[in-house]
């Protein structure tokens, strides 16, 4: 069969045309933002030292949003394709009260703290409101993106995600470009987007019966109990991303170097957006498959094998995008970071394998095991992190998120193979249609 004919037979196989949608949606994004890079590199507008800033705003988002969401996103996923409609409009819809709350304190515990956490980041006050608060928004985002894409409305998420985007850049190029508000600018733009796509959520959720208000203590409970082993994980995620800026932070980097890294960063988890994206589209099915007993080792084996063949393409495809960037598109100031750039594409290339195993974890909500694994991993982090940090500042973060990273994916198979094999091996239960 000819090359020809193959990518004809993949352009009209519905598989691909989904994954095609869901990775040109997540890259509409990323490739705006790709597209930006030589403007908001520019010290006219972004300076370095701005660039740092808006690195450490997002490294304390990544920290406090597991506080605000606990869990409950990976948990309504699993429970869309585990409850009846009306279980689980009620639990969705506990869901972004008890969000909320955990805003509240977040805004709270951050104030108390409000005057070591500008010694040591020099963190704005402001920030001690707006990351709490648009953490919520996000969540609201995400459940709804996350509802979207389990009941398989592929276009609808396109046209959400790629309008979000164009509100987003669009702003936040006028409010840079024109009025020279610099890391202001960007942050106003991230939050209309995410006032506008939640106003639309709204509307959404009332229109298909998703609001439901049904606030139980037992449902409240349950998250609580799910959301403890998820924000130990998410601070394990925060250890093992090479977007950790905070341990630079503390051990003084300047940072106009932690800019150049920062745009290293966004370039190589570039391939963590390949595997987001090809993921909307595989979990939902292998989810669907081990709630109506249909998974079988081959049919898992399979949907692997894909994920690993799609995944290993697309990312080699946005190395090469990369590579070309930093010689003809970014400011040539950036370019010392491409080393830094290949590091991070393959610890996000790894990071994504050992996730699609992680998700049999999520499914089945194995509190205990995903507790162990997020310690584990987070004692080897603190430790490997603080040591090359220490010693060899930038290289070492980067290399130390490699090597945590390594180390968290024999820790998820070491945990996961039993639930995958007992899984496998049963028989085949009754639906759950939502």
């Amino acid at each position: 069969m000819s090359i020809v004919h193959k990518i004809k037979n993949a352009v009209n196989d519905p598989v691909y045309r989904s994954v095609g949608k869901y990775v040109f949606t997540n890259f509409f994004a990323k490739g705006v933002s790709f597209l930006l890079i030589p403007l908001f590199t520019n010290p006219k507008y972004l300076t370095p030292a701005d660039n740092g800033v808006l690195s450490l705003f997002a490294s304390n988002m990544i920290l406090i949003a597991p506080l605000i969401t606990l869990g409950m996103i990976q948990s309504s996923t699993a429970d869309y394709f585990k409850k009846t409609k009306d279980d689980f409009a009620a639990s969705f819809t506990t869901n972004f009260f008890i969000a909320a709350i955990m805003t509240m304190l977040s805004m709270a515990a951050l104030y108390m703290f409000k005057d070591a956490l500008w010694e040591k980041f020099e963190l704005p006050v402001s920030f001690i409101f707006i990351i709490p608060a648009l953490s919520f928004l996000v969540f609201c985002s995400e459940q709804l993106f996350a509802l979207v894409r389990n009941r398989n409305e592929v276009n609808r998420y396109a046209i959400m995600g790629i309008s979000k985007s164009m509100i987003e850049y669009g702003l936040s190029v006028v409010l840079v470009v024109f009025f020279f508000t610099g890391w202001v600018g960007r942050i106003w733009g991230i939050a209309v987007s995410l006032i506008a796509v939640n106003l639309l959520g709204v509307w959404y959720y009332w229109k298909n019966g998703y609001v439901q208000f049904s606030f139980q203590r037992n449902r409240v409970w349950d998250e609580l109990k799910f959301g403890l082993p998820i924000v130990v994980f998410q601070l394990c995620v925060f250890m093992l991303g090479a977007t950790n800026k905070l341990f630079l932070a503390i051990f003084n980097v300047d940072k106009y170097e932690l800019g150049i890294y920062a745009i290293a960063c966004i370039l190589g988890t570039m391939v963590g957006t390949v595997a987001q994206s090809i993921l909307l589209y595989v979990q939902p099915q292998l989810y669907k498959s081990i709630s109506t007993g249909t998974a079988t080792r081959d049919s898992v084996k399979r949907i692997f094998f894909n994920y690993c063949k799609m995944l290993t393409v697309l990312s080699l495809a946005c190395m090469a995008v990369a590579v070309f960037a930093y010689y003809f598109l970014i400011n040539k100031i950036y370019l010392p970071g491409i080393k830094y750039f290949f590091v991070v594409a393959v610890q996000a290339f790894i990071w994504a394998l050992n996730y699609f195993i992680f998700l049999f974890l999520l499914y089945h909500k194995e509190k205990r095991k995903i507790l162990k694994v997020a310690l584990i991993s987070i004692v080897c982090s603190v430790a490997i992190n603080i040591f090359m940090v220490k010693h060899f500042m930038i290289w070492g973060d980067a290399l130390s998120s490699l090597v945590n990273t390594v180390i968290f994916s024999v820790l998820v198979i070491f945990f996961t193979k039993d639930i995958i094999r007992q899984t496998l091996d049963k028989h085949a239960g009754e639906p759950v249609a939502v």
